[in-house]
């Protein structure tokens, strides 16, 4: 049975290497209570993660990776996801502002002209991932998946 990509994977994928020393995240400049990880997933894909980390216990992440141009600019995904004893705190919202603000401020850099989009797909089952989306990203666009073929919604917007 098809199943959409699920961000809460990445967090318990994260917590578990982050526990047996196999990843060593930095501390963020801009924001201290987040920590960031660049790794190539495939030898195509950049992948940076930010985490909120207290202690050893990732509390919650963002994940960006890049995905097709649109209207001529670089476009990349976004996929959040809570630790299940701390949902319901806000902090969802908080990783991704956050995060988004760091990560826009790294990519500046690499932009030949400003502004990029961020998009994120999300099952249209998952109720608080929509909500955040619709809040923080734009109204959403009924979609089928591409990758799992069920229905979605599309959120995107330009930054910057």
């Amino acid at each position: 049975m098809p199943v959409m990509t699920d961000p809460y994977t990445g967090l318990t994928s994260f917590q578990k290497a982050l526990l047996s020393g196999t990843i060593k995240p930095k501390r963020c400049k801009l924001r201290r209570e987040l920590y960031f990880l660049r790794d190539k997933p495939t030898p195509d894909t950049i992948r940076m993660t930010y985490a909120m980390i207290v202690g050893r216990q990732v509390k919650a992440l963002a994940i960006y990776i890049e995905a097709e141009p649109n209207e001529g600019k670089r476009c990349f995904g976004v996929g959040y996801a809570v630790a299940v004893p701390f949902r319901r705190q806000g902090l969802a919202k908080a990783v991704i502002i956050s995060s988004l603000e760091d990560f826009s401020g790294l990519l500046t850099n690499e932009l030949a002209e400003p502004g990029f989009y961020l998009e994120a797909v999300i099952g249209v089952d998952n109720e608080p991932s929509n909500r955040i989306a619709k809040q923080l990203i734009s109204e959403p666009e009924a979609i089928i998946d591409g990758e799992s073929g069920l229905p979605a919604l599309h959120y995107i917007k330009l930054v910057g």
